[in-house]
């Protein structure tokens, strides 16, 4: 209210300024050239006329008998002589006037001046529309009217008070209230207050804050969430991992200190050695897995990408799962075109990749008859699909069926399998700008890889000629791992 106070006592002062200063450009810088008596002194002497004459008016000069004896400016009328009733017409108010002379078109404003003994007249004259006459009453000049003035300022002011409280109200609703309520918001999120919202009614300027304040905690909250989602992660893996390390340390101390007390028949020593070397070996491994899951996830780390034949990969890292994969009594169907299709990947990595879903095949298929590679080209993308016709991945674990050490119970108790395997391939996919993703459809087990392509080059459809639909026998399937490695 305050400020809507000063604002409008400088309104005013700024208006009744600029009013002035048009009135001084106006009359040159002198007001007294604006009031047409004033353009005649005493004497008879004429002042600077030129604003006078510019808007229209002319000055004539009467003798003592109204006869027209010089003209100061462009006399817009014929008239030579006047009668005092003509005179009288043209000093009559706007609106007052009856007549069909000049005088219904033009305003005058007649000063005497005595010369000599004689009187002589002034008329200046000017159009009713250039200038028109206003009525000043000096109401200060007796008791009555003294009061009658006070009353009216204190009516004025009484006035201006209720307006500047309405309009303050108006204000306070308009800005008061919602810088409240944004403030208020801020308060709870610093207090750490969730579900933090700000609903209300506002201007088009308020509304855009209120909706990006509500963006912002829905963002902070996604942020909040997924951190803490992630931590989760974090303990789940470490978790796992101290589990899957200290199962084969166990192991591996254990049969140490049997080893050492000379518990172990001669003829068990050799075992209890492999036993040792084997359980060695999964904790490498696994620290290896280890050790490349964190280097995926390290934002630094790069792949190397060069122009690869997915093809030609995908036909090498099937060869050498063949014996593997159809030794456990599996129909491996390969589909890959004789065409090359070019992708910019890093080798090993994406290598990587293929083994790890094959690798997955051979773990997890104890109950199917089929596994299949598949290479396709869809527009300006390459696919690699790795199917099995084994039991589903549970639905409660497919969400997470990515993250590293995710795996069913009886995928733990059969294989023991590490959990980092498609956790690792999930990682390298997304380095190299690809993705990979697990679908259950027609009865399968669908993993699909895929990645952009590094040209334009057409694909043919897949054929059939690489193609197995039944069991091999040794020497077909040897015959076949031959023809892949070669190319």
């Amino acid at each position: 209210m305050a400020s809507y106070v000063v604002f409008a006592v400088i309104s005013v002062v700024t208006l009744s300024l600029c009013m002035l200063g048009v009135l001084f450009f106006i009359g040159g810088g002198q007001l007294d050239s604006l009031v047409p008596y004033e353009l005649v002194d005493d004497e008879g002497n004429l002042r600077d006329i030129h604003l006078f004459t510019g808007i229209g008016g002319w000055i004539e000069k009467l003798d003592s008998g109204y006869h027209v004896e010089e003209v100061y400016g462009d006399k817009l009328d014929s008239i030579k002589f006047y009668t005092m009733e003509d005179i009288s017409e043209y000093l009559c108010a706007d609106h007052v006037v009856e007549t069909n002379s000049s005088a219904r078109d033009y305003r005058g404003f007649l000063k005497p001046v005595r010369t000599g003994g004689e009187t002589e007249w002034y008329l200046m004259k000017i159009s009713r529309e250039t200038l028109q006459m206003v009525y000043s009453y000096n109401v200060g000049a007796g008791g009555a009217a003294a009061k009658i003035t006070s009353s009216a300022f204190l009516l004025f002011a009484a006035v201006f008070a209720v307006n500047c409280f309405l309009m303050g109200a108006y204000l306070s609703r308009k800005i008061k209230q919602p810088l409240l309520k944004i403030t208020q918001g801020m308060d709870q999120v610093r207090q750490g207050a969730g579900q933090v919202r700000l609903d209300f009614q506002a201007q088009k300027e308020f509304a855009e804050i209120r909706d990006n304040f509500n963006l912002m905690i829905e963002e902070l909250e996604k942020e909040k969430q997924e951190k803490q989602a992630n931590e989760e992660k974090k303990n789940r893996m470490l978790l796992e991992l101290s589990h899957d390390i200290k199962t084969p340390v166990a192991t591996i101390k254990g049969c140490a200190n049997a080893l050492e007390e000379g518990l172990v028949e001669p003829g068990e020593v050799q075992r209890y050695y492999r036993t040792i070397d084997r359980k060695a070996e999964r904790v490498n491994t696994l620290a290896n897995e280890m050790f490349l899951l964190l280097k995926l996830e390290d934002a630094g780390y790069e792949l190397q990408a060069e122009r690869t034949d997915l093809c030609e990969m995908a036909r090498q890292v099937s060869a050498e799962y063949y014996e593997e994969i159809t030794g456990q009594g599996l129909d491996f169907r390969i589909r890959i075109p004789e065409k090359p299709v070019f992708v910019n990947i890093d080798r090993k990595e994406f290598a990587r990749v293929i083994e790890n879903l094959l690798a997955n095949v051979v773990k997890y298929n104890q109950t199917g008859s089929m596994a299949e590679v598949e290479v396709r080209r869809t527009g300006s993308t390459a696919q690699l699909f790795v199917r099995d016709d084994g039991e589903a991945v549970a639905e409660e674990i497919r969400p997470l069926l990515f993250d590293p050490f995710v795996r069913g119970d009886q995928a733990r108790q059969s294989k023991g399998g590490a959990g980092l395997g498609l956790a690792i391939a999930f990682k390298i996919m997304e380095k190299q700008g690809g993705r990979l993703s697990y679908e259950w459809t027609g009865g399968e087990n669908v993993f699909q890889a895929e990645v952009s392509i590094a040209d334009g080059t057409p694909v043919k459809p897949p054929i059939e000629a690489n193609t197995t639909s039944k069991k091999l026998s040794a020497d077909t399937m040897e015959d076949q791992r031959l023809q892949f490695a070669a190319g």
